[in-house]
């Protein structure tokens, strides 16, 4: 019964949003939903424990306080709102409060008809890119955990709301034939490298951390011979984004088992300014691939590959 209640208010809440958010405008649409968020996540930062931030390096550290908490938790439900109307994104008054870094590289891609891989991390409202990328007119899907089958209502929903309906904005664990074939047929696919699952690298960064990395946007790029571009998305506040495309990784760095490490180095770098200007929108599965080295261990410049360990918990990259 609590599930199924909870569903309906979600179908509720959608066409609710799909009305209010053609009736206002996005200052007094925000502000009216701002105060709806702010009091759920006060809710549930007053009755959730907050779990301490592991060991980071300098650049990542924030305060980790009950206000940062509840901020983080806010922004987030104000940026799932958007899901609700992901075919209007594209029209100037959403448009104008997204700023896009980088956009030629994805389109030179698509223009030469090379299959792109973009990969990203658990930071900020990593769950919009597909949104805001299909408003440029990029069919773009992310790949997730879980099951295809579990999918909500609401979701499906929302998939129909898209722009190209017809392309899922997903596709799950449990369909990588069809992420493969999708990455084939020249869509853009959203692959996290900080999700834990399968095949992970150890990347050496700055001589006294290693982050460990996700290799199967890799090994996706190399087996379609794909662009592998880095992918952002920051909040900037008040329903303001920036998107930001890197430069895409050398392919002569895909070609080697060791040349792949470099290629993970590649990745962090063309991030790290993301990373500097908004410490505090990392997510906890981008924090704990962060790992101290011991004192005087040796970095190797080689591939680390393991399995998936028992415990670690599983991705749900864009479902938020």
């Amino acid at each position: 019964m609590k599930k199924r209640f909870k569903s309906a208010c979600g179908l509720c809440f959608f066409f609710v949003i799909r009305g209010a958010e053609r009736l206002l405008s996005v200052r007094v649409l925000h502000g009216i939903l701002n105060a709806f968020a702010f009091v759920r996540a006060g809710v549930n930062t007053t009755f959730k424990k907050i779990e301490p931030l592991p060991l980071l390096p300098e650049f990542l550290r924030s305060p980790r306080t009950r206000r940062a908490a509840r901020q983080f938790r806010q922004n987030h439900y104000l940026g799932q709102c958007l899901r609700h109307f992901p075919d209007r994104l594209a029209e100037a008054k959403w448009m104008n409060g997204c700023e896009f870094e980088g956009l030629d590289r994805l389109r030179q891609a698509r223009e030469s008809r090379r299959p792109i891989v973009l990969t990203f991390c658990h930071f900020g409202p990593y769950f919009l890119l597909p949104f805001w990328l299909r408003a440029t007119g990029a069919p773009a899907a992310a790949l997730l955990g879980g099951n295809a089958a579990k999918r909500t209502g609401l979701l499906r929903l929302q998939n129909r709301f898209c722009p190209f309906p017809k392309i899922p904005t997903a596709v799950y664990q449990d369909q990588l034939r069809q992420a493969a074939e999708f990455v084939a047929a020249g869509k853009p696919l959203l692959v996290s490298f900080d999700t834990p699952v399968g095949k992970w690298m150890s990347v050496p960064w700055d001589g006294d951390w290693t982050f460990q990395m996700a290799t199967h946007a890799m090994r996706l790029a190399v087996r379609h011979r794909a662009e592998l571009i880095p992918c952002s998305i920051t909040d900037l506040g008040r329903w303001r984004f920036r998107i930001r495309l890197g430069r895409p990784v050398p392919d002569e760095l895909l070609a080697t088992d060791a040349g792949r490490v470099r290629a993970g180095k590649h990745l962090l770098d063309e991030m790290l300014p993301v990373f500097q200007a908004h410490p505090e929108q990392a997510a906890a599965h981008f924090m704990r691939c962060w790992k101290r080295n011991s004192p005087g261990a040796e970095q190797r410049m080689s591939e680390v590959f393991t399995t998936h360990r028992p415990g670690m918990p599983l991705p749900q990259a864009a479902t938020g």
